[in-house]
């Protein structure tokens, strides 16, 4: 089969499987060939190899099984930043930008700042704040070493010598009072939500949090602010409709000023207090 015949074939197995079935097919078969999408298209009636052929209906069939394309081919862009993914790491989404964005929004460009990220899982939200704010300091912690040894590479591939990394269970083993931003994507997922069904392969200590969803961020939300500095801020992804929740549970916390920034798609995803 040619380049052309073997999208087809591809888009037919993916067809009512993938809300992106053309590009999945493309990004397979770019990875299966070692090509740009452009050499798709310039050279749709080159033959592949059996060996070709045979690689890249195994990898469709990887993703008929729900597995992410990230994990497939092992990377996903985050803020325009291409990092390297793995089965130990989320998979980094667009609306978790919105993380970045707001942390930097309150650190001046020229000024340093000590800031916590937890549950780094790859690094994309500490890297990205990283080379947004080269002067500040980021500390990633992970539980999972290697979701840590992931992070590193990245890291190390865009030389952002700003970020260190510490293995730990959310605050555990963070020195107190140091940092002015903490910053979080916890799991957020309640036990037995059926979207879990779609993110199979992702690890689910990064996707659920006890039968509501709320269990790290009432774990974050008690214990955040010792290792805060004074004025010091937390910086919380969550579900766009845990919004209240979230509230109620910074509020009883003692935790001020707390407000809900909505995504791209206008859902509530990110709240922000301070002490």
């Amino acid at each position: 089969m040619n380049i052309e015949i073997i999208l087809k074939e591809a888009q037919k197995k993916l067809d009512g499987r993938t809300h992106s079935k053309k590009l999945d097919a493309e990004i397979l078969l770019k990875k299966t060939l070692s090509v740009s999408r452009s050499f798709l298209i310039s050279h749709k009636h080159k033959i592949l190899t059996n060996k070709e052929t045979k690689e890249y209906f195994s990898l469709v069939e990887r993703r008929l099984d729900k597995e992410p394309i990230a994990y497939i081919i092992g990377e996903k862009e985050f803020w325009s930043l291409q990092l390297k993914v793995s089965s130990a790491t989320l998979v980094p989404r667009p609306e978790t930008e919105l993380l970045v964005e707001e942390t930097v929004k309150i650190i001046p460009k020229q000024s340093q700042k000590f800031i916590l990220e937890l549950g780094t899982g790859c690094g994309a939200i500490a890297i990205a704040i990283a080379k947004e704010r080269p002067l500040s300091v980021v500390v990633a912690s992970d539980i999972s070493m290697a979701a840590l040894k992931i992070a590193k590479k990245n890291i190390n591939k865009h030389q952002t010598n700003n970020v260190f990394l510490t293995q730990g269970d959310w605050l555990n083993p963070i020195k107190k009072n140091i940092f002015d931003i903490v910053v979080v994507n916890p799991p957020y997922i309640p036990s037995n939500d059926n979207v879990l069904d779609e993110l199979q392969h992702e690890p689910i200590n990064a996707l659920v949090s006890g039968h509501d969803g709320l269990d790290a961020i009432r774990q974050i939300s008690k214990k955040a602010n010792t290792v805060l500095a004074k004025n010091g801020t937390l910086i919380i992804e969550h579900g766009y409709d845990q919004e209240f929740s979230v509230k109620n549970i910074l509020q009883s916390n003692a935790w001020k000023k707390v407000q809900c920034i909505s995504d791209l798609q206008g859902n509530p995803r990110t709240t922000i207090a301070t002490l």
